[in-house]
């Protein structure tokens, strides 16, 4: 399988509008959510190379390294989420069902596009007006990002018979939209 990071965009977006199964929401999510950590990585390094910037470097430093780390995660399991589903026809057509990874890999991503929203909420502490709107879309984006992630890992949880993480799920994504909407509303009071 080749990697849809070795293509363009437009493939990628080709790819999830044509008739194969996957990639599918995971990915499209997944792909959606490493962008959003592009971007906060952007915002980060616009406010801490400004003139009078307050905050600490070595943070700086630290957060963007962090959401480097997370946006890697979230570009292997776009990648990873593809081969899980591939899996899962293959043993389901052997008559042994076996649903894990696809339901492993988007909850890793979740986790990682998660840390990326506690980072977004951080670093409203630190923006200036210029990229404060790119800092909430960010949020706004992985927030989103997470949504659609556990909905696909939700349906994957009930082919198993088994409502006990998608439960837990909701406050995952309660969280999500709680952080995602923290950062909006200090993105407006800075914006003015």
């Amino acid at each position: 399988m080749d990697s849809i990071w070795s293509g363009s965009l437009a493939a990628f977006r080709e790819r999830v509008a044509g008739s194969d199964p996957v990639p599918a929401g995971v990915s499209a999510a997944a792909v959606t959510a490493a962008f959003a950590l592009g971007l906060l990585t952007k915002v980060l390094g616009i406010c801490a190379r400004r003139k009078g910037f307050a905050g600490d470097p070595k943070r700086v430093i630290a957060m963007i390294e962090s959401a480097q780390r997370e946006s890697a995660i979230l570009q292997r399991a776009a990648d990873q989420d593809i081969a899980a589903f591939e899996h899962y026809m293959k043993s389901r057509a052997l008559g042994q069902p076996d649903l894990r990874a696809a339901i492993e890999i988007p909850m890793d991503a979740v986790h990682a596009a998660g840390v990326g929203l506690d980072l977004c909420v951080e670093a409203a502490g630190l923006v200036h007006a210029f990229v404060a709107a790119d800092l909430g879309a960010a949020a706004a984006l992985l927030a989103s990002a997470i949504q659609a992630m556990l909905l696909s890992v939700d349906f994957n949880c009930r082919q198993l018979g088994s409502s006990e993480l998608p439960n837990a799920n909701r406050q995952l994504e309660k969280l999500a939209l709680e952080q995602a909407e923290t950062v909006r509303h200090r993105v407006l009071e800075i914006i003015g």
